[in-house]
């Protein structure tokens, strides 16, 4: 089963700032996966705070995408095995609990 997604980017400005940038960029990216399900999974791990995990989580798995289908293409093949071994490695982390053992 194949996914598609509007993935949209607003840029706030500096993070110094307080005044809000009128610019944003917008586009449609099909993938494999569920990816607001990977999110949820990634943020579970807690290896980074809730916006960087979703970063991660969106980042690697649109950059993944592209790599597989362009995994004969000279540019992208050298990376086709260390996304999927860093994959594998992140995938097999466990979640943190919200409970603490007494």
């Amino acid at each position: 089963m194949s996914y598609r997604y509007r993935i949209t980017i607003e840029k706030l400005g500096p993070l110094q700032s307080h005044r809000q940038e009128e610019e944003s960029l917008q586009f449609c990216a099909d993938n494999h996966d569920p990816l607001l399900e990977i999110v949820k999974a990634i943020r579970a791990k807690r290896l980074l705070d809730m916006d960087r995990s979703a970063s991660l989580a969106i980042g690697l798995k649109l950059l993944g995408e592209i790599v597989l289908e362009k995994r004969k293409d000279p540019l992208f093949a050298p990376l086709v095995l260390p996304i999927r071994n860093f994959t594998q490695q992140l995938k097999s982390l466990e979640p943190v609990s919200n409970t603490t053992k007494p």
